[in-house]
């Protein structure tokens, strides 16, 4: 078991107001808005209000609004009705599924992104925080202007920080990343006009998903949600692939009619789930994760229960040769089961997440399997191996943080796993034609990533690696006097993988804490 040490800043707790249930009594949006906000905005003709009717944003982006509003300019304005100021913007100036598609890493914390910012962006906004912070914004094209003004005047040494006091920083934010702002994220856009009056999915029912757990691996289940409007009841069953039955229960708020925002209570342990409900309401997809520690999660999709035949997943999604495992075909409306590729067959019993059935591949069994059923089809949802050629660590570079020691900041882990390869027709390791398993059991270590990380003994005080897991906890922060200059328990180490008699490397960088920490980075 990883030791939880996160704590919350204020940036990160104000986050959780998005998670949490509503109060007893809903009041009208308009009218909080006007309550709450129109000391300062002036409303025109229609009684709108100025700035605010001039953007559009995510749930978290108007979060953090009002969050600003109450740190810089002493807003005045209770937990709850902050909630249904949120719920209000977001729904009638919030972002279409189009609009965030793309982006949405940002939203569900995805650890280890590697963003390539458009046009100017890289050096004049994502120096500082991701380039998808800008992009889940709409505004007008006074209001990018409004906000080059804003960030001038919060943070006026701006212009001589690097990358700015090298060049007429104020004059290209102007004239060059003003217009670009203005054509790719403005206002009015055909696909939020689309979205504004389409009807909306309907959260409830039940669900039937696959994820992964950070400790546990993968897993499935169902969900059961119930109520007419946030915050939503949410029940259900979570199985990992060794059999464990763990209990689910929480609520969600759903916002702008298909934003997803939950905390459950998982087999005891507290998760968050940042998801979108498709345009059909037929599924989800996003990103659960650890309440204490946004690094630790994984990926989680979901099939809407209604009859209709549909595969989520297989259940584990990697098999060895040679031996009888049960798998979880992970689904609705599916009935029997046909495997086609490496393995070949029907049948299998159905339950509550679909179909399970068992497989014996034979000892010397490799390639994918591809599943059927009433119509359904997932290609290549299998892989049975007998032998690895290559393997990979993801994600091949991670940052990990020190923490704890008595500060507010807690540590931040990182997570890889090993994915198996074979090689392709060119009979070559680490090329384009390689196919790829999927995730494997390995043995984990770390090492120093160059001479310097040996010489400062990085691999004895950046912190310590699950040798089964693959998951990396930081050391303890602050000034080590055993350390060259009493310096952190920073380092630079590779990330070593060994299974089937291959091995792979990963980069990771241990380093200091993230002292801001808002919902969006």
């Amino acid at each position: 078991m990883i030791k939880r040490l996160r704590k919350g800043t204020l940036a990160g707790v104000t986050g959780l107001l998005l998670f949490l249930p509503g109060g007893a009594v809903a009041l009208d949006g308009a009218t909080l808005l006007e309550e709450n906000c129109a000391g300062c905005h002036e409303s025109d003709a229609s009684g709108a209000l100025s700035r605010v009717k001039e953007q559009r944003k995510s749930p978290e982006g108007w979060l953090m609004t009002i969050v600003r509003m109450r740190l810089f300019y002493g807003m005045k304005i209770e937990a709850d009705a902050q909630r249904q100021l949120v719920q209000y913007l977001s729904d009638t100036q919030g972002l279409a599924p189009a609009e965030t598609a793309g982006f949405r890493y940002i939203l569900e914390q995805e650890p280890s992104v590697i963003e390539e910012p458009a046009g100017p962006l890289g050096e004049m906004c994502s120096r500082c925080h991701s380039a998808a912070r800008v992009a889940l914004q709409r505004r007008t094209e006074d209001e990018w202007n409004y906000h080059i003004d804003f960030h001038v005047g919060q943070w006026p040494t701006l212009e001589y920080q690097a990358l700015a006091r090298d060049r007429e920083w104020l004059n290209i934010a102007r004239e060059e990343v003003v217009p670009f702002l203005t054509e790719q994220y403005p206002l009015e856009t055909d696909a939020w006009a689309s979205w504004a009056k389409a009807e909306k999915p309907d959260a409830s029912g039940s669900w039937v998903f696959a994820t992964k757990l950070p400790e546990k691996g993968e897993a499935y289940g169902t969900l059961d949600v119930s109520g007419d409007a946030s915050p939503y009841t949410v029940s259900g069953t979570l199985m990992t692939a060794g059999g464990e039955e763990l209990k689910m229960s929480g609520q969600m708020n759903l916002y702008t009619g298909y934003e997803w925002r939950a905390n459950l209570d998982i087999g005891g342990e507290k998760f968050r789930q940042v998801l979108a409900i498709s345009e059909d309401g037929s599924s989800l997809t996003g990103r659960q994760f650890l309440h204490a520690e946004d690094s630790l999660g994984g990926a989680f999709k979901a099939a809407r229960a209604d009859g209709k035949a549909s595969i989520v997943a297989v259940v584990p999604s990697t098999v060895p040769a040679g031996k009888t495992a049960t798998v979880q075909v992970v689904g609705t409306g599916l009935g029997a089961v046909n495997l086609s590729g490496a393995l070949d067959g029907s049948g299998g019993t159905e339950n509550d997440f679909g179909t399970s059935l068992d497989v014996t591949p034979a000892s010397d069994a490799d390639g994918l399997v591809s599943v059927t059923a009433r119509g359904a089809a997932a290609t290549d949802a299998l892989a049975v191996y007998s032998h690895l050629d290559s393997l990979k660590i993801e994600p091949a570079f991670a940052v990990a943080r020190v923490g704890g020691g008595g500060g507010s900041a807690g540590k931040v882990p990182a997570r890889f796993e090993a994915i198996g390869y074979w090689n392709g027709a060119d009979g070559q390791p680490g090329t384009d034609d390689d196919v790829r398993i999927g995730a494997v059991p390995a043995s984990w270590s770390v090492a120093p990533f160059n001479e310097e990380a040996e010489h400062l003994e990085d691999v004895k005080y950046a912190g310590e690696m699950d040798g089964v897991l693959g998951i990396f906890n930081p050391a303890v922060a602050g000034p080590n006097p055993e350390r060259p200059f009493s310096t952190n328990n920073a380092g630079n180490l590779k990330v070593l993988a060994e299974s089937g008699g291959v091995s792979g490397e990963g980069q990771l960088i241990v380093t200091v804490q993230r002292w801001n920490n808002p919902p969006i980075r």
